[in-house]
């Protein structure tokens, strides 16, 4: 079953191409239509509040950690009072057609939570669960996941619902079970039900990138 390809929305795995092994620089060249909303700065600030080294328009990064900035830079307002994906969508709304603007408005309502997932789907993907949201049975569309996680693992992962299928943005952080744990037992002792805020979602990323626990499972976007 294929995932959803959409001819007018572009997609980025990172904000910056490499200038050397482990750095990503600002470029001035724009290569997709929402460059110009996730701007340099606010990709350095987000950067910034990861815990990574930023220096002379360059930021010390792998590709994984980079694509957690990505994340936050365009779905989160780290980097200031609206979020890119909404700047976007109103530059692009009218250029785009009724797919693609169905599928940008389900970005737009993209959630961050963990992911359960239970026992494979008998068609594609996984049977999963949102821990966070308390909604079980979601139909998870992911073509790296379903062909590489275990029944049973947990996933700190951006999430989207299209056409009946949950589907991930990008990057995700597997979680083993003490890390679980420990994360019920600490950020979400005192918290109330609901899918993780920025904050939240700055202080699990750190947590993450300091236990190297960062995937990059494809996602819904991606083509070919």
């Amino acid at each position: 079953m294929r995932q959803p390809e959409p001819k007018g929305i572009p997609w980025i795995a990172t904000r910056r191409a490499p200038s050397t092994a482990g750095s990503w620089q600002a470029s001035s060249a724009t290569t997709k239509p929402w460059d110009r909303h996730v701007t340099w700065a606010a990709t350095a600030q987000v950067a910034k509040r990861l815990g990574l080294r930023v220096k002379a328009g360059v930021i010390e990064a792998d590709d994984d950690a980079m694509m957690l900035v990505s994340d936050l830079a365009l779905y989160g307002r780290v980097a200031g009072s609206s979020r890119a994906i909404d700047r976007y969508a109103r530059a692009a709304s009218g250029s785009l057609d009724a797919f693609d603007r169905k599928l940008l408005e389900a970005l737009r309502r993209n959630w961050f939570s963990v992911l359960r997932l239970t026992a494979r789907h008998p068609v594609a993907g996984w049977y999963a669960d949102d821990l966070l949201l308390s909604r079980t049975g979601l139909w998870l569309m992911n073509e790296s996941l379903e062909q590489s996680a275990p029944a049973g693992g947990s996933l700190a992962i951006r999430l989207f619902e299209f056409g009946g299928f949950v589907l991930a943005t990008g990057a995700a952080a597997p979680l083993t079970d003490t890390v679980l744990a420990g994360l019920r037992d600490s950020l979400w002792a005192q918290r109330k039900p609901g899918a993780l805020s920025d904050a939240e979602v700055i202080t699990l990323y750190r947590l993450t990138m300091s236990l190297g626990l960062v995937a990059r499972p494809k996602n819904a976007l991606d083509a070919g």
